[in-house]
């Protein structure tokens, strides 16, 4: 986002924070003024804010609605309903994402204090009076919202920072129990990445992770630079109606095994067709009581830097109003690589950069890797650094996914499913996992992965 404007969907963030959040409020009393927002509405309505705070030093909260009757009590008719209006449409928002909003606050606050100063340092560097100058530019750098600015202080700091629940938020599980028990999910600020073999899942791990985050009422963006926008479109409906890819209904085969993994019985069950327009929109029907979105973004394959997925963010956030809670970029290898450095240089820097993303937005940001094809006939595949194609890969991420089968696994519609890499949290574990993607199921059931036997089939 460009640091000299703030958009009206996070001005409005900033008051419903404002409204709602005491603690939120404390920050933004003395940091951000009452000129930074764009109309008079939003001016009037953070005065309203402000002003209670001072008194009782609480956000209004449920009393905010009785601060604004008497603030408009002498107000005509079409005044009263332009800022009734305004609130009710604020007070009905989803939660934002409050480190966000406090982010891009704070960088806001500290452009337009360090453009300020700029001229008034001007005059005092052309009479020589570096000191003064000097002074006033450190001044203005240190502005912000203090909590972005100064950290954490510790032992001050109590209770500590990692009770808070945004801290411990857990945003959708990846949908395969054995793995959601070990890891307990998708979490805030974590850069995540799919290692899997050529055409092996890549994509369709994507996918499963943007199911799980819809049926959670999250927001995704998946930008894909391989698979069309059509396709990404089409694996949801599958996902979500266990349909197929066919022209016409089919009889499809769900191979069924009991708790460790034993084959037990084939049962053959008449799936329908994406094609059906009405089993479709049925579908759409049922995604859409979950409450969670996703914008899907093709772009021509080594065409799309890490500013364009940055630009096109912001896009959404001021023309859509819609800010993510998880962005998935299918995948790394296939954009257009930073020009600084070369080869295995420019994909660590890009990862980096999706980190930095990651963190600055407070989202969890999901990619995909290739991993070595000989690796996918291992049947012990804990040996992280072996897996990916540089491993420094695994250094940049918060968690690494193996999603992979074995000849064998394939034929009888099995998958591995491995933690490779947990920054905080278990690893080195995982299970099989029964899957039938003719009808877009990453996973319908799932057991233990033992190292010291074979999997029975």
């Amino acid at each position: 986002m460009n640091e000299k404007v703030v958009s009206q969907h996070l001005q409005d963030c900033f008051v419903f924070l404002s409204i709602t959040d005491t603690d939120f409020l404390k920050m933004a009393r003395y940091a951000v003024k009452i000129p930074y927002f764009g109309s008079q509405v939003t001016r009037d309505v953070m005065n309203l804010c402000y002003n209670c705070y001072d008194q009782f030093h609480v956000a209004p909260g449920d009393h905010f609605w009785d601060e604004l009757v008497g603030f408009l009590h002498k107000a005509d008719e079409e005044k009263r309903s332009r800022y009734y209006n305004y609130v009710e449409r604020v007070c009905n928002m989803e939660p934002p994402n409050k480190k966000y909003v406090m982010a891009k606050f704070s960088k806001f606050i500290q452009a337009q204090e360090l453009q300020a100063t700029l001229i008034d340092a001007a005059p005092l560097v052309e009479r020589g009076q570096f000191d003064e100058a000097r002074a006033m530019l450190q001044k203005a750098l240190k502005a912000g919202i203090p909590s972005e600015e100064e950290g954490i202080e510790y032992p001050g700091n109590f209770p500590p920072s990692y009770h808070n629940e945004g801290f411990k938020e857990i945003i959708c599980p990846t949908g395969i129990p054995i793995i959601d028990n070990g890891i307990k999910g998708i979490k805030r600020s974590q850069l995540i990445c799919i290692f899997a073999g050529f055409k092996v899942g890549k994509t369709w791990g994507c996918c499963q992770i943007a199911k799980e985050g819809i049926i959670a009422g999250r927001n995704i963006v998946e930008i894909s630079h391989e698979a069309s926008q059509e396709e990404y479109e089409q694996r949801h409906d599958m996902m979500f109606g266990s349909l197929t890819s066919e022209e016409h209904e089919e009889e499809v085969e769900f191979k069924i095994y009991d708790n460790e993994g034993k084959y037990l019985e084939s049962s053959s069950i008449i799936r329908d067709t994406i094609w059906n327009l009405e089993a479709v929109g049925e579908v759409r029907d049922r995604v859409r009581r979950f409450g969670g979105r996703a914008y899907i973004k093709k772009y021509p394959m080594g065409s799309c830097t890490i500013g364009e997925i940055e630009r096109y963010l912001d896009y959404l956030e001021t023309f859509k109003r819609f800010v993510p809670d998880i962005l998935i970029n299918d995948y790394v290898e296939k954009m257009n690589m930073p020009p600084a450095s070369q080869g295995r240089d420019q994909i660590n820097e890009a990862y980096i950069q999706l980190k930095r993303i990651a963190d600055e937005r407070n989202i969890a940001v999901v990619t995909a890797s290739q991993i070595k094809t000989a690796w996918l006939e291992k049947k012990n595949i804990s040996e992280a650094g072996a897996a990916a194609e540089d491993a420094r890969k695994l250094g940049n991420i918060d968690l690494g996914l193996f999603f992979g089968a074995d000849k064998r696994q394939a034929r009888h519609g099995l998958m591995q499913a491995f933690v490779l890499v947990n920054r905080s949290g278990p690893q080195k574990f995982g299970c099989v996992v029964s899957r039938n993607l003719k009808v877009g199921q990453l996973c319908l059931d799932c057991w233990p992965l033992r190292f010291d036997e074979e999997e029975q089939q």
